[in-house]
């Protein structure tokens, strides 16, 4: 495979997509091209942070065996032999590990776009950026609707789409990201089409007796009653042979077509100016929202990046790419399918220039990753014809497809190429690396009396009693209410289990309390008071709090008044994410939409998800669910989609009437969408059933109707036949568990005392006795302690993370030098050559905790291999040697104990303030 200047790669699930991407970033940096010119965009901070880290880890340990795929491949792309490309790497070693990789999310790299204009929009340029503002936003729009007079056409609104007002949020949400101007229309009447009627029935009342035709003609039913009758949408029914080819007949039927087709346009037209109008004043409540606050969310920044970039201020936008395309020479973008309009708009200038050749900075390149068939996210913006878009509006790039499959085993990928080679157009099959055969079963489930739940538990059963453990099981379905139902049934039967929800840190206990008593302070309502009680058991009066104090202050405080230990780890983070909101009322109205795992959240039992939260991951066994709740019905009041070819917004009233009047153009866009929502349906189950690494087990419904539908068997409903999947029953290979290493703590061959639990609080090293008189120290070393936590020896990039996370933790105890102070020593510690070949090759573990004897230690950093142990504790004195050391030989005692068939070693770390000092036992 040849290096191509500009290339789609088109890779499919488990085709190593990272490593095809890492190694690309490593080939231009070999090159030549300094880090600074190129640039890598992905959707999420946590795809940003594993590309950052691969591309690290993969350039820095070039030269060892774990990464002879990419150091081959590197020699294939750019035609050189191993010696001259690590020759090259070591030459670039320096100017790469100084640089800051250019490796952002789109929402990031939008953001720095429009720090550098953002005056020209009226926001300040150090805006804080936060995930969302909705609730702010929500407000807002509230407050404009009652200023415009416009709150009873919201609850007209409402009332005639039976929708819930979270929808209208949602759809305004989506549709305040499109072009639509806003325009007044006046409500029209039927007054013309109903004339036009009845003039119709006068004709036709005397051509025919028949009692069903006769149905069709009376003069007391609406419009909206006569546009669903055959007359308007049948006429080809039995009884109207006599009348069809009589002229007048047809005449009059002609001229009331005519009138009820006016009639609905002018009706469409008159209900998108009222939406457009609710987009405009939507749009103006972020606007306020945005400058007022100061602070924009991720969908907020991009689309005042589109504004700007639409602006007609030319020069303004000239400026801005000429700006960007002198510092960036290669773009990469990672999941292409998931584009959306607005950021294909805002990057397509900046690509267009790459692949035209010479831009601002000289001959460039342009890559970009991904695959159709996961493309899921249509329903918040993404259009996946963008990934081919872009390639028939530039010929000069290239296609290349990762054909193999690295993640599954081979009945899996071949079951999945199976059933998959028919629904999509120019299929490739994968071909399986894995030698293994894995195992695939389709079982099917009656619906009635919720049996899918007594077959989900028989197959866990099965996968247990065949050896896989609980933590390797993965269920994935299709709604938020499917995992609860599915959660409580288990933990029923006894079992553990692990959901994104019970694992955010909003749920976690202490937070939530302490959450809910801010709310309680601030807003007054009594359930805030209830909801703390019945996590505590305990009453607390309401406090007067200070509103202008750090957010992180007042939780910190609260957590002390309601007796939560304030340092516990769950609640450390959530003063860490309360920097990102403006004051204690942004905090309170929008913390519940906070993603933030807790940091106790474990991954012993059984994972369940939704399909598209899977997305990106991988189990060792899956049981994919079939649809467990009843067809929804589609009361969106607008058909919406983005025609590729006229590069504009359609929209159009979502009203049947247009297809019984022949509407040529609703019925296309009609269909469109229908096949668009079957498009996503099998690109979500493409994705569910590429999560599996060693089992695939699907549940499909035994005998499914349009009432209750099937993603996996085929069913009739309103008498056409829909089919997604129709899956036979079948089992093939077998089930085959992990072999792990043994974790450590379980390797226990000499009896000790249990372990023991006590809060933090309670663990004080030897050293560290608050009786010293020096309370100054005692912070500068738990401060020291605090910060090594936090830093990741591994990933440079944890530095800055680790720098804030100090200053928010130990800013009110100690003044910036004492921090400046420990953070050199620390740089000191990570760039000691004797340290570095301690941690090399070995497991980290901080803070690890070892009960002995009734006592609970805690040992700094634990460094172990398959053959070697070595304890490391830190000190920031040397005064006193003679305790240091039976503190940790005491450690060594212990370990030897623990693991006899390990080499345990020992060393001292003393961080002083001008040098590290290791003393090694």
């Amino acid at each position: 495979m040849s290096f191509e200047s500009y290339l789609c790669l088109e890779a499919s699930a488990g085709s190593g997509k990272t490593f095809a991407l890492s190694v690309r970033y490593i080939a231009l940096l070999l090159q030549g091209n300094h880090p600074s010119k190129i640039l890598a965009l992905t959707f999420t901070n946590k795809a940003a942070n594993e590309m950052f880290h691969r591309i690290i880890t993969t350039f820095c340990n070039l030269h060892e065996d774990k990464q002879k795929g990419e150091l081959a491949e590197l020699c294939k792309l750019l035609d050189k032999e191993p010696k001259e490309i690590l020759a090259l790497r070591d030459e670039m070693m320096g100017e790469f590990l100084s640089s800051e990789l250019k490796i952002s999310t789109f929402d990031s790299f939008f953001a720095t776009i429009l720090r550098q204009f953002s005056l020209n929009l009226g926001i300040m340029p150090d805006f804080n950026s936060v995930e969302n503002n909705k609730i702010l936003v929500k407000n807002e729009f509230k407050k404009l609707l009652i200023s415009n007079s416009m709150i009873t056409s919201v609850a007209k609104y409402l009332n005639s789409t039976n929708s819930k007002e979270s929808d209208l949020f949602d759809k305004l949400d989506m549709l305040s990201q499109c072009k639509f101007k806003p325009y007044s229309s006046i409500c029209p009447t039927t007054k013309l089409a109903m004339k036009k009627y009845e003039e119709l029935c006068d004709v036709a009342l005397k051509l025919s007796s028949h009692k069903n035709y006769i149905k069709n003609f009376n003069k007391n039913l609406s419009l909206k009653d006569i546009v669903e009758k055959p007359i308007v949408k049948a006429i080809n029914t039995d009884y109207f042979e006599k009348v069809i080819d009589n002229a007048e007949f047809n005449s009059a039927r002609d001229a009331f077509i005519s009138a009820a087709k006016e009639y609905y346009l002018a009706l469409e037209k008159y209900e998108i100016a009222q939406i457009s109008n609710l987009i405009n004043l939507y749009k103006q409540a972020i606007i306020n929202v945005n400058r007022r606050e100061n602070s924009l969310s991720f969908a907020d920044i991009g689309n005042w990046v589109n504004e700007l970039l639409t602006s007609k201020n030319k020069q303004d936008i000239d400026m801005l790419y000429f700006r960007l395309d002198a510092r960036i020479k290669h773009i990469l973008i990672d999941e292409f399918q998931d584009t959306s309009v607005n950021q294909y708009e805002i990057l397509e200038p900046l690509i267009a220039e790459s692949v035209a050749g010479i831009g601002q900075s000289g001959l460039g390149s342009f890559f970009y990753v991904g695959d159709t068939k996961q493309s899921i996210y249509r329903f918040r913006g993404g259009e996946s014809g963008l990934f081919n878009k872009l390639k028939d509006d530039f010929s000069q790039i290239k296609t290349q497809n990762l054909g193999k499959n690295y993640r599954s085993d081979k009945f899996i990928v071949e079951y999945v190429n199976n059933i998959f080679r028919s629904k999509y157009t120019n299929y490739i099959d994968q071909i399986p690396n894995s030698k293994d055969d894995g195992y695939v079963k389709v079982d099917r489930f009656d619906f009635s009396d919720k049996k899918y739940l007594d077959k989900i538990y028989e197959n866990i059963t099965h996968l247990s009693q065949s050896g896989v453990a609980y933590s390797d099981m993965a269920i994935l379905c299709w709604k938020n209410k499917d995992i609860y139902e599915i959660k409580n049934f288990l933990e029923f039967k006894g079992l553990i289990v692990s959901t994104q929800m019970t694992n955010m840190l909003i749920k976690s206990a202490n937070v939530a309390a302490v959450v809910a008593f801010v709310k309680y302070c601030i807003l007054g309502d009594e359930i805030y008071s209830l909801i703390v009680y019945e996590i505590l058991k305990s009453k607390n009066d309401k406090l007067e709090l200070k509103i202008d104090a750090p957010i992180s202050s007042t939780l910190k405080f609260i957590a002390k008044y309601l007796g939560i230990e304030p340092y516990d780890i769950d609640m450390l983070k959530l003063y860490e994410i309360s920097n990102n909101y403006s004051d204690i009322y942004d905090f309170i109205f929008n913390i519940d939409e906070d993603q933030t795992k807790s940091a106790k959240s474990s991954q012993n039992g059984i994972t369940i998800m939704t399909l598209h939260k899977s997305k990106g991951l991988q189990f060792d066994h899956v049981i994919v669910m079939d649809s467990i709740a009843k067809s929804s019905v589609d009361r969106n009041k607008f058909l919406i989609e983005y025609d590729l070819n006229s590069n504009r917004w359609e929209i159009r009233l979502n009203n049947k009437a247009f297809e019984n009047l022949g509407d040529e153009s609703y019925i296309k866009l009609k269909n469109r969408q229908k096949e668009l929502d079957k498009i996503d349906k099998i690109n979500a189950l493409y994705v569910a059933l590429t999560r599996a690494k060693h089992s695939l087990i699907i549940l499909a419904k035994d005998d499914p109707n349009g009432k209750n539908i099937s993603y996996f068997t085929q069913y009739i409903s309103n008498h056409n036949t829909v089919e997604y999947l129709n899956l036979d029953e079948c089992e093939l290979g077998s089930i085959k568990p992990a072999i792990k290493e043994q974790e450590s703590s379980l390797v226990k061959p000499v009896e000790l005392e249990p372990f023991i639990k006590v809060a933090r609080q309670e663990i004080v090293k030897d050293d560290e006795i608050k009786s010293e008189k020096n309370l100054d120290l005692i912070y500068f070393g738990n401060a020291l302690h605090y910060y090594l936590e936090s830093l990741n020896f591994n990933d440079i990039k944890s530095q800055k993370i680790a720098n804030n996370c100090l200053y928010n933790r130990f800013g009110a105890y100690l003044d910036s030098d004492c921090l400046e102070d420990i953070i050199s020593r620390a740089n000191r510690l990570i760039n000691n050559i004797e340290f570095l070949e301690i941690i090399d090759g070995k497991e980290l573990y901080k803070e690890q905790e070892i009960g002995f004897n009734g006592a609970l230690k805690r040992i700094d950093l634990l460094c172990m291999n398959e053959s070697e142990i070595y304890i490391v504790d830190y000190k920031s004195s040397d005064k006193n040697l003679d305790k240091d050391r039976a503190q940790v030989e005491q450690y060594l005692e212990i370990l030897s104990q623990i693991y006899p068939d390990k080499s345990v070693k020992a060393a001292i770390i003393y961080i002083l303030s001008e040098k590290i000092q290791i003393l090694k036992l």
